[in-house]
């Protein structure tokens, strides 16, 4: 099941990773990255993942996972590596 899980992580994170690049070259603010890869850009992840693969989620509703439990591992797992990214960022600067 942890497989199936992190293969939505990964598509997800494929569209959010392109919005939090995007802000950050755009604002040229590094130390953003991290707090929009947490949340405004995991939103427009979902989102996107929502619009060109909702067919997806009849896979993983037969798997027995439902879109709620989906995004929360996502959005926590985001949580928990920007918070680890932000540390970094901390550490070294």
């Amino acid at each position: 099941m942890l497989k199936v899980l992190f293969k939505y992580y990964c598509d997800v994170n494929f569209f959010n990773l392109i919005y939090t690049l995007l802000v950050g070259v755009l604002f040229l603010k590094f130390y953003y990255v991290p707090i929009v890869f947490a949340s405004f850009g995991t939103f427009l992840g979902v989102l996107s993942y929502q619009y060109f693969y909702s067919n997806q989620y009849y896979f993983y509703y037969n798997l027995g996972l439902t879109k709620r439990r989906l995004n929360t591992f996502v959005f926590i797992l985001n949580f928990l590596v920007s918070l680890l990214i932000f540390i970094i960022f901390i550490c070294f600067k």
